[in-house]
C-alpha cells in the first residue's frame, strides 16, 4: 500500500509548518493586547464589500504567469494536482485548479468544486475562531486555559493561557503518535483522545517557541467548552458562513453535501499511485479540507480588516494583533503572531503559515502592507520544496524581489569554533520519538571560503549559507531554492531558524548521530555474538551431552540480555514491516511485546556486571587468571559482553526505550 511506503518518509512531517528549523523563544513585544478589544455593531463598521474568489479578475497576462509559475513547479517537483487562489484589493483575482485530483480515474482539479486537505493551514480558522471568541467576551487571552476546561484535566492548566497557545509557547514537546488515525471513529472523541495524549509540558511556558499540533488542538477545546457548543459547529457560524466557504469542513470523512475532496498521490516512476486522505487524530489541528475559493474568501477577509462583505467575522484590531509579531526565538530570525508566522521574503514582510498531511501540502500567505494573498495546496507527497518555488517565483513576479547579493566573509573561518558541531532537535524530550532527533539532526562546519555549510549526519544534501552578522545567516543565493527557512542564528550551543520550529541544541562527541549508531551497531553486534559463540564453544570442547556445564551463571546472565535484544530487533523489524503505520497511528500489542523485551535488557546488565565482578573477585583474590569459571580469554570475552549488555542499556534510557510500551 503506498500509504505504507510514503508514511516512512514523512513520519517528521505530519501537520507542522513545512519548513525545518529550529529556536530558542525569547518573548517578544506585545502591543495592542486584544484581550481588551470590544466589537463594534455592524452600522458603526463601514465594511467594504468584496467579490468572492472566482474567475480571475485581473489581465489574463497576469493569469499566465501564475499559470506558468504553478505549472513550472509541478513538473520541476512531480506534482499530481494543484488548488491556488490570489487575492489583491479584497478581490479575488486568479483562482484555479492544477492537474488532476484523481489520477487514477482522471478527474481534474477545480478551483470552486474541489477540496484539498490544508493540514495546519486549519489552524488560522482556529485562531481566528478564539480571537471571535475573544470579542464576545466569552475568551480572554492571558487567563489560565484551566479557567474554561473544567471538564478536562490537562498538564499546565494553571499557567498555560490562549497567549501562549497562540504563539507556540506552552513549553510541550511534540508528539507524532496519535496525529493520524487508521479509522475516522477514533477521532469522533478527539477531546477525550487530546486529554489522553497531551505531551509533557517541559519548558515554562512563554520561554521557547516550539511548534505544537497539540496546543492547536487545545485552543479549539477551549473555545468549545467556553461556548457550550462542539468546535466544528462554532466555526461553521462564526467563521465559514459569513465568508461563504461552502465547501470548508473539519469533518472526517467530508459530509456529501460539502466539495469532493481530492484524493491523495505519490509519485513514481510510472505516474502517481492514489489513495484516500489521511484521518487527522486531532482534527482542529489539520483536518480542514477546503476549496481554493474557500481560501481566497478567508484571505480576503483578512486582509480586509476581517469582513468579507458585511457580516464581518473580525475586528480589525483583532486581525492587527494576530499578524503582530508577539514572540521569537532570536531576535535575528522570523517569529509568530497568534497563529500566524511573520517574517520577510524577498524583502516583502508577509504573515503565512503551511500545512502538511501524508499527501498535501499547503501555503497560506498573506502580504498585508501590499494587500496582496496567496494560497497554493498540492495533492502529493513530498511537495513542499514546490511550495518555496512558488512563493519565491510569485514574489518576484508581483514585487520584483530582492536579488540577493550576497558573499561568504572570511571572518567568519575565524569564527569556526563557535559554530561548528552536530545539533539536534529539542522537540522531542521525553519519550521514545526522541529517535527522531537523529534523522532531524544537523552538521555544521565552515568552509575555507567562509560559508556555513548545514548537512545531515545521515547523509543527503548540503546547503551553504553566508554570514550576514556575527551569529546570523542567510542562504547563499544559490540554494534558496525550494527551501521555505530564511535566516539561521547560532548563539552558544543552540541553533534557531526561523519560528515555530523548536532549537537545536550542540551536542556533545557521544551524543552525535554517528557515535550513537556506531555505538548501538556495534554492542548489539557483540551482544548477539554470544548466541552463536558459546553454543559453538560448548559443543566443539565438551559435545552436546555436556552443554549444562558450559552455562555457568554469568554466561545465563549474558545469554538472557541477547535473547531479549534478539528478541525486540525481531519484533520490531517485523512490526515495521507488517505495519509501518503504527508507529506514527498507534502502537499495534505486538509492537508493545517487542518493545517490552527491552526492560529485560537492563536487569540482565546489572546480573551480568555482578557475576562478572564476582569471577575478577576470585581471580583477583587467587592471583591467578585460571581461578575463575572460564579461561583467561573466555573471561576477558565475558567482561567485553558484560560491558557491551551495560552499554545498550543505557542506550535504551537514554533514547527513552525503556518506557516505549507503555507510550
Amino acid at each position: 500500500m503506498v500509504r505504507r511506503v510514503v508514511l516512512i518518509g514523512i513520519v517528521c512531517l505530519v501537520l507542522v509548518n513545512g519548513a525545518v528549523a529550529p529556536g530558542v523563544a525569547a518573548a517578544a513585544a506585545q502591543p495592542g493586547d486584544p484581550a481588551t478589544i470590544e466589537r463594534l455593531d455592524d452600522a458603526e463598521r463601514a465594511a467594504p464589500i468584496h467579490d468572492a474568489v472566482g474567475s480571475p479578475a485581473s489581465p489574463q497576462l497576469e493569469g499566465d504567469e501564475i499559470d506558468r509559475l504553478i505549472e513550472d513547479a509541478m513538473a520541476d517537483r512531480d506534482v499530481a494536482g494543484a488548488s491556488v487562489a490570489v487575492v489583491e484589493g479584497g478581490e479575488g483575482v486568479h483562482a484555479e485548479g492544477y492537474g488532476t485530483a484523481d489520477a487514477a480515474a482522471g478527474t481534474p482539479v477545480e478551483p470552486n468544486e474541489t477540496s484539498f486537505m490544508v493540514g495546519s493551514v486549519a489552524k488560522l480558522t482556529v485562531w481566528t475562531a478564539v480571537m471571535r471568541g475573544v470579542e464576545d467576551g466569552e475568551l480572554e487571552l492571558d487567563e489560565p486555559i484551566g479557567t474554561y476546561l473544567e471538564n478536562y484535566s490537562v498538564e499546565g492548566e494553571d499557567e498555560i493561557t490562549l497567549a501562549h497557545l497562540g504563539t507556540h509557547t506552552p513549553g510541550y514537546e511534540d508528539r507524532l503518535q496519535g496525529l493520524f488515525v487508521d479509522d475516522a471513529d477514533a477521532a469522533d472523541d478527539w477531546e477525550a483522545k487530546l486529554e489522553r495524549e497531551l505531551p509533557a509540558q517541559v519548558r515554562p511556558p512563554g520561554e521557547t517557541v516550539a511548534y505544537s499540533n497539540h496546543g492547536a488542538g487545545l485552543a479549539a477545546l477551549v473555545v468549545q467548552e467556553a461556548v457550550g457548543e462542539p468546535f466544528e459547529e462554532y466555526v461553521e457560524r462564526e467563521v465559514f458562513d459569513p465568508l461563504a466557504m461552502d465547501g470548508a469542513t473539519f469533518e472526517q470523512p467530508v459530509p456529501d453535501d460539502r466539495r469532493p475532496v481530492s484524493q491523495g498521490h505519490a509519485a513514481t516512476d510510472d505516474g502517481f499511485q492514489t489513495d484516500d486522505p489521511t484521518i487527522v487524530g486531532v482534527p482542529p489541528a489539520g483536518s480542514m479540507s477546503a476549496t481554493a475559493a474557500d481560501m481566497g474568501n478567508f484571505a480576503a477577509a483578512m486582509l480586509e480588516d476581517g469582513a468579507l462583505e458585511d457580516p464581518f467575522v473580525l475586528e480589525a484590531e483583532s486581525v492587527d494583533a494576530m499578524l503582530e509579531q508577539r514572540a521569537t526565538n532570536h531576535p535575528a530570525v522570523a517569529g509568530v503572531g497568534y497563529g500566524y508566522m511573520i517574517g520577510e521574503r524577498g524583502g516583502e514582510r508577509l504573515a503565512w503559515h503551511t500545512g502538511g498531511t501524508e499527501y498535501f501540502n499547503t501555503l497560506f500567505a498573506l502580504f498585508p502592507e501590499r494587500d496582496v494573498a496567496l494560497y497554493v495546496s498540492f495533492n502529493t507527497a513530498g511537495t513542499t520544496p514546490a511550495l518555496a518555488d512558488v512563493l519565491d517565483g510569485f514574489v518576484e513576479q508581483r514585487f520584483g524581489g530582492e536579488e540577493p547579493s550576497l558573499e561568504p566573509d572570511p571572518a567568519t573561518v575565524d569564527r569556526a569554533d563557535a559554530y561548528e558541531g552536530e545539533y539536534r532537535t529539542t522537540a522531542f524530550r521525553t519519550t521514545p520519538e526522541k529517535l527522531v532527533g537523529l534523522a532531524e539532526s544537523m552538521t555544521v562546519a565552515v568552509t575555507d571560503e567562509g560559508y556555513l555549510e548545514v548537512g545531515s549526519p545521515l547523509g543527503g544534501g548540503e546547503t551553504r549559507w553566508v554570514e550576514v552578522e556575527p551569529g546570523v545567516f542567510e542562504p547563499a543565493p544559490e540554494e534558496d531554492a525550494g527551501m521555505l527557512i530564511s535566516t539561521l542564528a547560532i548563539e552558544g550551543d543552540a541553533l534557531y531558524v526561523d519560528a515555530p520550529t523548536a532549537p537545536y541544541e550542540r551536542v556533545s562527541w557521544y551524543e552525535t548521530a554517528a557515535v550513537q549508531l556506531g555505538i548501538g551497531v556495534v554492542a548489539t553486534a557483540a551482544v548477539l555474538s554470544a548466541l552463536v559463540v558459546w553454543p559453538i564453544g560448548a559443543y566443539r570442547s565438551r559435545g552436546w551431552g555436556r552443554m549444562r556445564t558450559h552455562l555457568t551463571r554469568p554466561r545465563l546472565a549474558v545469554l538472557g540480555g541477547a535473547a531479549a535484544v534478539l528478541a525486540a530487533v525481531v519484533g520490531l523489524l517485523a512490526n515495521a514491516l507488517a505495519d509501518p503505520t503504527q508507529f506514527v497511528y498507534g502502537y499495534s500489542p505486538w509492537l508493545r511485546l517487542a518493545l517490552g523485551f527491552f526492560l529485560v535488557v537492563p536487569f540482565a546488565a546489572l546480573a551480568a556486571l555482578a557475576l562478572v565482578g564476582l569471577e575478577w573477585r576470585r581471580v583477583l583474590a587467587a592471583r591467578d587468571l585460571e581461578a575463575g569459571s572460564t579461561a583467561p580469554l573466555g573471561l576477558a570475552y565475558l567482561t567485553a559482553l558484560a560491558l557491551a549488555l551495560a552499554v545498550l542499556a543505557w542506550q535504551l534510557w537514554y533514547w527513552n526505550l525503556l518506557t516505549a510500551v507503555g507510550f
